[in-house]
C-alpha cells in the first residue's frame, strides 16, 4: 500500500511494528545512529529514502508512565484535540512503535511501508503564536532606584576601633612568647 504525502509535510507520522520479517532497530533523537544498525533499514521497511536521524522506534513500554498520546503531544508538540480522534488506537497499541518527524520525509513523495507496519494516523504539531502583540508603552523618563538601605546598626566606629587594638594586643603577645 502506498501512503502519499504532500510537498513538506510538516506532520508526525506514527505507524505501529507488529510481528514478521521486517525488525527495527530501537532508536531515539537522543541516541546516536552506528554505522551498523541491527535489523531493517527504515528506507526499506517504509519504502522510501527517508533520513533516518529524524526517526524514532521504541517500545511503547518505554513511554508507558505518560502513555504514548502524552509523549507525542508533549516531545512532538501536537495538540490533545489533534490526538483524540485516534485516541483508542493510540491507547490500545502495544510492541514497537515508528515516529517520523517532517525533516526525516524532506524530499519523499510517498512510503510503500512493508506490511508490518501499520499507519496509525499523522498528527500536525501545534502552529506557533507569531501573532503581534502591543507592547507596554515606553517610559519617557528614565527613574534611578535608590538602593535597599539596611536597617540593621553595623558596629560603630568606637567599637571596630576596639576590635582591631585588642587584635593588635594578642598578636603581639603571640610574637613575644614564641
Amino acid at each position: 500500500m502506498t501512503f502519499a504525502l504532500t510537498p513538506k509535510d510538516p506532520r508526525i507520522h506514527v505507524f505501529s511494528v507488529s510481528d514478521g520479517p521486517v525488525k527495527l532497530a530501537h532508536q531515539t533523537y537522543l541516541s546516536r545512529l552506528s554505522s551498523e544498525t541491527e535489523g531493517t533499514p527504515l528506507a526499506e521497511a517504509l519504502g522510501a529514502d527517508i533520513d533516518a536521524t529524524y526517526a524514532e522506534v521504541f517500545a511503547v513500554r518505554d513511554v508507558e508512565p505518560m502513555g504514548l498520546r502524552a509523549y507525542l503531544a508533549q516531545a512532538h508538540d501536537i495538540p490533545e484535540d489533534a490526538l483524540a480522534a485516534d485516541a483508542t488506537r493510540l491507547d490500545g497499541l502495544s510492541g514497537d512503535v515508528l515516529v517520523l518527524a517532517p525533516r526525516a520525509l524532506d524530499g519523499v513523495e510517498a512510503l510503500s511501508p512493508r506490511p508490518e507496519l501499520t499507519h496509525i494516523g499523522s498528527y500536525a504539531p501545534a502552529e506557533a503564536d507569531n501573532a503581534p502583540r502591543d507592547l507596554p508603552r515606553a517610559v519617557k523618563e528614565p527613574s534611578v532606584v535608590a538602593p535597599e538601605v539596611s536597617e540593621a546598626p553595623g558596629p560603630s566606629k568606637r567599637m571596630i576601633t576596639v576590635i582591631v587594638v585588642v587584635a593588635l594586643l594578642l598578636a603581639a603577645v603571640l610574637f613575644a612568647l614564641l
